[in-house]
This record gives C-alpha cells, structure tokens and sequence, in this order.
C-alpha cells in the first residue's frame, strides 16, 4: 500500500508539473515552507520530551502511568494529552518513547489520542472559528471517544 502511494503521488506530480508547470512549483514551495513552519514544533516537543524522559525517573513514570497505575493512570494521560492539539507526527514518536519506557498501550491510547483531538489550550481558536458551543461539544465528544477508545485497548491488548 505505501508505496502504491509513493507512485500515485508521483504520477499526479508528474501529471501537475505538465499541466502547469508555474502553479506546481508554486504548491512545492508552499509545502516546503509549511513543512520547515511544522518542523520546529516537532523538535522542540521532542527535545522538552526527550529532557523529561532523561531527568524523571522510571519509577515515576511507573508509580503515575505505570502498567499498576490503573484508572488513575488513564485519568493522567487524558489531562495531559488534553493540554495542547499536537498533529500525529509528534504524538506518535512520544507514544514509543513511553512505549520503550513501559507504559501500557491503553495509557499511550489515551495520551495520543486526547493530544492530537483534545485542545484546552487551543479552545480560544475554536470558540472564535466555530463558536463557542460548537467548540465545547467537539471536545466533549472527542474525550469521550478517547475514553471508548482506551475501553476498547484495555479490552483487546489486556494489559
């Protein structure tokens, strides 16, 4: 699959730089631009988290989301994945990370997830774009499906 979109991409490239070859340079160097835009939050979240991981001992990162630390765990990860909306680029390579610590995957579920759909801090963006009611309902919905989706990890890896 992955490289049948390696050769789809290519193949519209191609077929965009025939078409018009200003517009596709054009797109290219906006995609650039966006992508170095994108690549400082990505390092700079994974240098503080690299910091963390170094100076926080293991036994913290067991005693709070730890395989024993249950619910409580759960409950942690979701507020602190809540905290900011971070694309999949950076919440994943965070999720192994915890991963290489010991951290149960449901815990890594509810992290993820609520990190990359969950926005406290973002919520005044959404109140002034969509509303206020709209913007309270979409994290409202988006904690609940973090919590069904937790229920479901915890149900299928059982750990």
């Amino acid at each position: 699959m992955n490289i049948g979109l390696w050769i789809l991409t290519t193949v519209l490239l191609i077929y965009s730089f025939i078409k018009d070859k200003a517009k596709t340079f054009s797109a290219l160097k906006k995609a650039a631009k966006k992508l170095w835009s994108m690549s400082y939050l990505f390092f700079f979240v994974m240098a503080v988290f690299s910091f963390l991981l170094v100076i926080v001992p293991d036994y913290t990162f067991d005693s709070y989301i730890g395989a024993g630390s249950g619910i409580k765990g759960v409950i942690i990860a979701l507020g602190f994945g809540s905290l900011s909306v971070m694309p999949g680029f950076v919440a994943f390579p965070i999720g192994a990370a915890l991963k290489i610590q010991g951290v149960p995957l449901y815990i890594i579920a509810a992290f993820t997830l609520s990190l990359m759909t969950i926005g406290v801090v973002t919520f005044p963006i959404e109140k002034k774009f969509l509303g206020t009611r709209i913007a309270i309902v979409r994290n409202i919905l988006a904690m609940f499906v973090c919590i069904i989706t937790v229920v479901f990890f915890k149900m299928v890896f059982g750990e």
